[in-house]
């Protein structure tokens, strides 16, 4: 009987699937248009997962490229500031801070829980050669701090040295870009280039290594840091200090530690440790990809929801046609309840139309989004100039399925109910 009765199911579920079928069929134009919303929700969901996974993942691999014990120390304190319309004047005032000193960077690198530092010194400026100009990014800082920065090797020359520091030395390192814009295949080390009226000496050269920490390496020019702040500069300040800690399970402990030697130096009173009073900031490499993983995270979040609201209105648009299919077919309902079919019959027929217009317009969705995401992906490499993965986890493909099956149901039940109570004679007499 159990048996009888499950076959009688299916095959009522397989009639009212080949009737859904047929009725989509007869009207071609208006199931596209109806799964046009559906298609264009799915798609752009799908598209700004992918695209803030890839962002994820770009950011991961930029931090780690430079190991995961690095420490920035940066001029001015956690603004309170970053609020309201004051966020942007904040920001901008605190590009011009001058609380970090070059002893700042001597003190901490004193600390026993530091294994190396280097301070930064950097802006840009044109380096003329010859006739041949080419704008780049001066890095004023040490010999260390030009192993930190770069894991690529000396294509020509060496470093410049602590001598060059202490005495103001104009010896300069070339990025890959620089020194091929200048020199092409000629070795520069012993040429005299001019920046900014002033004369200096290459003494080496980089291979090339691309983007790292959101800078092109091989656009970069090395020198003192002193020579960056008298010279280019005209200001004894530093912009931010590298420092790397000795032991990775130990970083929050050198992190506390060089709040203590700078808060020192500064005489700041901050017994309670509030980063609002510092004059600096102090943060972690892994706090700092923490931070950009959280916004970038939310950032997906709201435009994944404003994409959500294409699948809103393709709902709504589902719902509206099938309300229509209804009125026009009021005839064909009143003959099939004439005839004996049920209630629950022609609910699952218009439940049935609902779902396979959201299931076929998520399918297309999908795949739209998989093409629009590869595309960003490789145009948002070729632009930013860095590896950008393309990257879709399966479980967004799942859950675009899943909100297209749920919104052929949501928005199917009413139209389906309507025509399932219909009087069959009223509908018979329908014009």
């Amino acid at each position: 009987m159990g048996q009888k009765r499950l076959d009688k199911i299916t095959m009522s579920l397989i009639e009212s699937i080949k009737t859904a079928l047929v009725s989509l069929k007869s009207n071609k134009t208006r199931s596209a248009l109806t799964m046009l919303g559906i298609v264009i929700g799915i798609a752009s969901v799908v598209t700004m997962v992918s695209i803030g996974n890839g962002a994820k993942q770009l950011i991961v691999g930029q931090f780690s490229s430079l190991g995961s014990n690095n420490i920035f120390i940066e001029p001015g304190a956690f603004s309170k500031k970053m609020e309201g319309n004051q966020g942007m004047q904040s920001m901008l005032e605190e590009m011009t801070i001058k609380t970090l000193k070059y002893e700042d960077y001597k003190a901490v690198e004193k600390d026993s829980l530091i294994g190396n530092a280097a301070p930064l010194s950097f802006g840009s400026e044109k380096i003329f050669y010859k006739g041949k100009d080419f704008k780049a990014t001066y890095l004023g800082t040490t010999p260390a701090g030009v192993s930190i920065l770069n894991k690529a090797e000396f294509l020509y020359g060496n470093n410049f040295t602590d001598e060059d520091v202490k005495s103001l030395g104009r010896d300069i390192v070339l990025g890959y870009k620089v020194k091929e814009n200048l020199f092409g295949d000629e070795d520069p080390v012993g040429k005299i280039v001019r920046i900014k009226d002033s004369n200096f000496r290459v003494v080496g050269s980089l291979e090339q290594q691309g983007t790292q920490m959101f800078m092109n390496l091989d656009e970069v020019i090395y020198l003192p840091v002193t020579t960056a702040q008298k010279v280019i500069l005209g200001s004894d300040h530093i912009q931010e200090i590298v420092v790397q800690a000795k032991d990775e399970n130990r970083i929050d402990e050198a992190v506390e530690s060089i709040r203590l030697t700078i808060r020192e130096r500064h005489k700041i009173d901050n017994p309670e440790g509030d980063p609002a009073k510092d004059d600096f900031k102090v943060v972690s490499q892994k706090e700092t990809a923490e931070i950009l993983d959280t916004v970038i995270g939310i950032f997906t979040m709201f435009l994944s929801s404003v994409a959500a609201i294409a699948l809103l209105v393709g709902g709504i648009g589902i719902m509206n046609i099938m309300l229509v299919s209804v009125t026009e077919r009021t005839k064909e309902i009143g003959l099939r309840k004439a005839v004996g079919a049920r209630r629950s019959d022609i609910m699952t027929q218009f439940l049935i139309e609902a779902l396979i217009l959201t299931l076929i317009g998520g399918i297309i969705g999908i795949f739209f989004g998989l093409f629009f995401s590869f595309l960003a992906s490789v145009i948002l490499g070729a632009v930013l100039a860095m590896a950008w993965s393309f990257s879709l986890p399966l479980s967004a493909v799942a859950w675009a399925f899943g909100v297209a099956t749920a919104i052929g149901l949501v928005f199917g039940i009413y139209p389906a109910r309507r025509a399932a109570s219909l009087n069959p004679i009223e509908a018979l007499r329908y014009e």
